[in-house]
């Protein structure tokens, strides 16, 4: 014996469908109209806020003759050969390309090292002589 199956389907099966259907509209039809409606509501108004500013005026400029100051050239300081002064140039020599370690105060102990400066380099001396560790030292500026 076999059962013959009804293939059919229920009629209220087709009707929820079709309620759920409508429900499923519904809900899409509310969101939508209302980011319609915020997309579409004026904004408060726009305040902008100007600043006038006055073209500037032509103003009658006086130029007062001043007597400049004539330049003073400093004295000359003449030192012997191969000697070391305040207001004279050296020249990095002799390291073998090791350098010379330019430090900010004088003393090995403890000072921080400035920075490294090379053979044929020029510099100013603007201080000294201090002798500090048994070593004379030179207050020294890179000329610009």
């Amino acid at each position: 014996m076999t059962e013959s199956r009804n293939n059919k389907i229920h009629p209220l099966a087709i009707l929820g469908a079709f309620i759920f259907a409508l429900v499923l509209l519904g809900f899409a039809y509310i969101i939508f109209n209302k980011s319609a409606e915020k997309a579409n509501a004026p904004d408060q108004q726009a305040v902008y806020n100007i600043t006038l500013i006055a073209a500037p005026t032509q103003t009658a400029t006086v130029f007062v003759p001043t007597q400049l100051p004539t330049p003073t050239q400093p004295a000359p300081n003449i030192l012997p050969d191969d000697t070391i002064g305040v207001g004279s140039f050296v020249k990095v020599v002799g390291t073998k390309g090791l350098g010379l370690n330019i430090r900010n105060s004088p003393g090995r102990g403890g000072q921080t090292i400035n920075f490294l400066a090379l053979d044929a380099e020029m510099f100013e001396v603007v201080g000294g002589p201090e002798v500090i560790d048994d070593l004379i030292w030179w207050q020294l500026k890179a000329p610009l």
